[in-house]
């Protein structure tokens, strides 16, 4: 009954199945652009994610150097009798000319950052008893060492100082 029902309604040929989906050679082509777009996109990402970790790295020395930024902008720097016995006084010693080490600053994510303080005598005289405006640079520097593009990362800032009268 079957058969003659397919035969009446393909005017005596049997039922052919359609053709429909991909060929062989579609689906290949297909999967090509998949891969490269999928090796394009994967390489975009890893990309951004070490970007993202720099710059996180990055913004956390910046909030180190504002602590101790804060800290030299505190700091005493007043006039006192103007000779170097009296610069004890009046004076931090951390203002004083030169290099100095601070104590290392641990983030709340535990990573840890070696500040270092340089501080010169602008004007008028690199007498430290008499000079009256400073510039001190302090750089924070990752105490762990970081691969690829990080492994130079230190982030420094300048502020400048005048002494109140």
């Amino acid at each position: 009954m079957r058969i003659l029902k397919t035969i009446n309604r393909n005017f005596g040929r049997l039922d052919i199945p359609a053709k429909n989906g991909f060929t062989l050679v579609e689906v290949l082509v297909a999967a090509i652009i998949m891969i490269i777009l999928s090796i394009g996109i994967l390489t975009v990402f890893s990309n951004v994610t070490e970007r993202n970790r720099g710059e996180n790295l990055r913004i956390q020395a910046l909030s180190v150097l504002q602590l101790e930024v804060e800290y030299y902008r505190s700091l005493k720097f007043v006039p006192g009798a103007q000779t170097a016995a009296d610069l004890p006084n009046h004076r931090n010693a951390d203002l004083y000319a030169g290099s100095h080490t601070l104590s290392p600053v641990t983030t709340l994510d535990g990573r840890v950052f070696n500040v270092t303080a340089v501080v010169t005598n602008v004007s008028p005289s690199t007498d430290e008893h008499l000079c009256k405006f400073k510039e001190i640079v302090i750089t924070a520097t990752p105490a762990s060492a970081e691969g690829g593009w990080l492994s130079n990362l230190g982030t420094s800032v300048t502020i400048q100082r005048v002494r109140s009268n």
